[in-house]
Parts: structure tokens; C-alpha cells; sequence
């Protein structure tokens, strides 16, 4: 294994002590230097060109990533705009609130001490992906810690018991985020989604299966689809047709339908429910 692809593996920077209990020497990091595989970002911290600067201040001030910036590492959802660096240090460790390396934007998050925390919170960039959900509920609202909890628990990151081992979020929301996690929910979209129309009394049955069309994102009322689509997904040429296909299958077999873009649904949840009413007092008039 080469010595970019070792600070690859660490999540893309690395400091010396970590590269050099992996058997490379201070003369092999100089030399990647020096050729530019590598940047010293700061004394005894090692990084690839791209590293993002996040995981630069985590490896530097020896902390690991949580909250939003874990959550972004890992490619769980992050719905409110936030570009602070989220840090989990453990509880028995302080940090100068005018040490140069910590900058302006960082927000610290606690950790109970253990084994080794003195030193450092050893290889892993990242928290665990369920305390960094946990740590979400000091700074997100809860829509969006659910939005999170869904996709990591779709991903199979952990299971639902999780859930009431978290310390940082309350009871209340825990008890909530229990009730409504679904790890059935393929994007953050259908969370928002799916929890505005249960909001609003309606049952939703997420990735319900239609006869000829397939899974669907959610199913209201068992009468009526709602399909979310997003813009890294459906502005693919072969999956904007089968978009279509299955829009197609809906309408010929009778079955209504509703499709929003995931921006509409992030800005304005409330039409989505407002819509469906529409639709299922339309369908009971004809019917």
C-alpha cells in the first residue's frame, strides 16, 4: 500500500504518529511533500491536495468530526445550510478558545472519556455515525435529524435500538425520533415528505409496491402515489425515462399520482398535503 493511498484510507489526512505506527518513515512524508502527493497543513499533520478542510481541523486539533460535518463525510443528508466544523472532543480534554488552530467557525460537542481519549481519539475521522447523529439535536431542527436517522439506518450504519442510547438528544426527541424513523425512506425528500402528510392524519406507506410500476416513494391512504424526485438522481437522461415509464403505469392503471422536485418539497412541505386532500376528495367524488 502506498503512502497516499494510507492517508487515503485515514480519511485524507492523517498525523505523523498514525502514518509512522504504519511502518513509513519522516523521510518517506518528506518526500511526498516535497513531490506534492502530500501537504503539511500544520506541525505533524499530513494531507492529500483535496483534503476537505474540515477533516484538516479535526486531524489537527486531534478531535473527530460529528454533527453535520460527520454527517457530511459520511453522505448522510444535511438539510440547513451550515459550513461550521463540528468537533466531538472527550469531556476530560480542554481546548483554548484562542488556540490559533481551532479558527472562528468551529463548534465543540462532548464526549464521555474512555480508553485512549486522553490521547487523542485515535484512527477513526468520524464519530460513530449514531453519535453523530445524536449531536445533530443541539443543532438541527428535528425534521432534519430524522432526514439523517432515515438514511443512516437505511444504510444499515446501525440499527433503530440506537436510538435510545442517545445522550445528546432528549427524551422527547428520541421518543419522537422513534416513533417516525423509517429506514425504508430512500432520500431525504421522502422523510419530509412522509412526515408532513403523517402530520396531517394521513397513513403513508413508504416504498409501497404497485403492480407494473415497482416500488414507489410513498403511498397515502393506499389510493394515492407521491414521488419525489431528486436532482443528482433524475437528471440522469435513462432515469428521467423511467420516470416516465412508471408515471405512464400509474395513469393507465388508475392509480393517482402526485411528483414533486426535492427543492419544492424542502420550500413548501405543506403543499404536498394540501395536494393529496385535493386529490383524494377528487377521487371520491368520481368514485
Amino acid at each position: 500500500m502506498g503512502l497516499v493511498q494510507t492517508v487515503g484510507e485515514l480519511g485524507g489526512v492523517a498525523r505523523r504518529r498514525q502514518l509512522l505506527a504504519r511502518g513509513w518513515r519522516d523521510v518517506d512524508l518528506l518526500a511526498a511533500v516535497r513531490s506534492g502527493l502530500l501537504v503539511r497543513p500544520w506541525r505533524g499533520c499530513y494531507a492529500l491536495p483535496g483534503a476537505a478542510p474540515e477533516a484538516v481541523r479535526a486531524r489537527v486539533l486531534s478531535a473527530q468530526l460529528t454533527c453535520a460535518s460527520a454527517a457530511r463525510h459520511l453522505g448522510l443528508p444535511v438539510l440547513a445550510e451550515d459550513s461550521r466544523t463540528h468537533l466531538a472532543l472527550p469531556s476530560t480534554r480542554g481546548l483554548d478558545p484562542k488556540d490559533a488552530r481551532r479558527g472562528d467557525d468551529v463548534v465543540l460537542h462532548r464526549v464521555p472519556a474512555g480508553p485512549g481519549t486522553r490521547a487523542g481519539p485515535g484512527d477513526a475521522l468520524c464519530v460513530d455515525p449514531a453519535v453523530a447523529i445524536d449531536h445533530l439535536a443541539h443543532c438541527v431542527r428535528p425534521v432534519a435529524q430524522l432526514a439523517a436517522l432515515d438514511a443512516a439506518l437505511n444504510r444499515g450504519l446501525f440499527g433503530r435500538e440506537r436510538i435510545w442510547s442517545m445522550t445528546a438528544t432528549g427524551r422527547r426527541r428520541r421518543a419522537w425520533l422513534a416513533t417516525h424513523a423509517d429506514p425504508r425512506a430512500q432520500s431525504p425528500g421522502e422523510t419530509v415528505a412522509r412526515l408532513e402528510l403523517v402530520r396531517n392524519g394521513f397513513a403513508v406507506e413508504s416504498q409501497a409496491r404497485v403492480a407494473g410500476v415497482g416500488a414507489v416513494d410513498l403511498l397515502v391512504e393506499g389510493r394515492v402515489v407521491v414521488e419525489i424526485d431528486g436532482f443528482a438522481y433524475h437528471s440522469d437522461r435513462v432515469a428521467f425515462a423511467e420516470d416516465k415509464r412508471r408515471d405512464r403505469a400509474l395513469m393507465l392503471g388508475g392509480v393517482p399520482f402526485l411528483r414533486y422536485p426535492y427543492l419544492a418539497v424542502i420550500a413548501a412541505p405543506a403543499a404536498i398535503a394540501r395536494d393529496v386532500a385535493a386529490l383524494l376528495a377528487r377521487s371520491e367524488r368520481a368514485g
